[in-house]
């Protein structure tokens, strides 16, 4: 079967129901990487759960002009997921965005905790986040996964307790005796499940105690001892599994 070529465009280039136009980073994919010509089919994603099949109307490096053929809308799972992860050192908050997209999470929230290690967390905020969507958004055009993630700026525990809505059911990562597997859990009426990954140094007795008195329900992932990116990955993808209606 022939991979589906898929390119990505902010919903505001649609110039009318029939049209797209993508801007020059899109363009210059399609004229010069892909080589792509007038006619050829592809699908374009609006990140909003529209796929859209078109056609090459106009190619140009710097404004692909693009024919709507058809459209069809898919629904984001339910629940919608929420990965909230201790940001690590280094790029491997990044190296997060790929799988986690292509899993379908609906928000990612880099938690700064009392144990976390990365040391600029607050630096460049607005240009870190323009990167991270964009590796999210090859991550759609890759896997064909329609919704593009909300992307939080860093936050500490105590403040991430006030964005917790009321339907949210939330799950945090724990060596206690008290965790279970995730597939033994329910997700009951919930519309979010949040799922909370602590740094490798684990979470402070502070944070366990604030975790315990919201009502957070600890979980497992088996005995062995995950890094943080195998953890959240894992913990992901246990609870699609389990909790997709």
């Amino acid at each position: 079967m022939p991979r589906t070529m898929r390119t990505f465009f902010e919903p505001d280039f649609m110039e009318s129901e029939d049209v797209i136009l993508l801007d020059e980073v899109e363009s210059h994919h399609l004229s010069k990487v892909l080589r792509l010509q007038t006619g050829d089919s592809i699908e374009a994603l609006d990140g909003q759960g529209n796929q859209y099949l078109t056609e090459i109307n106009r190619m140009d490096r710097k404004c692909v002009e693009l024919r709507v053929v058809d459209k069809k809308f898919s629904a984001p799972l339910q629940p919608a997921f929420r990965l909230a992860v201790a940001l690590p050192k280094g790029n491997r908050w990044e190296d997060l965005i790929r799988p986690l997209t292509e899993l379908g999470v609906a928000q990612l929230t880099p938690l700064i905790t009392d144990h976390s290690e990365s040391k600029n967390a607050t630096k460049k905020q607005d240009v870190k986040i323009q990167k991270w969507k964009k590796i999210a958004i090859d991550a759609c055009k890759q896997s064909g996964n329609p919704w593009l993630p909300h992307f939080d700026l860093p936050l500490t525990f105590s403040f991430f307790l006030t964005t917790i809505q009321e339907d949210d059911k939330i799950l945090i990562g724990s060596l206690s005796s008290k965790s279970a597997p995730i597939k033994n859990l329910k997700s009951g009426t919930s519309t979010r499940v949040s799922i909370l990954i602590g740094p490798e140094g684990g979470w402070s007795e502070k944070e366990e105690l604030l975790g315990e008195e919201n009502g957070f329900t600890p979980f497992s992932l088996g005995s062995n001892t995950l890094r943080l990116e195998t953890a959240a990955i894992c913990g992901l993808a246990v609870a699609r599994e389990s909790f997709i209606l």
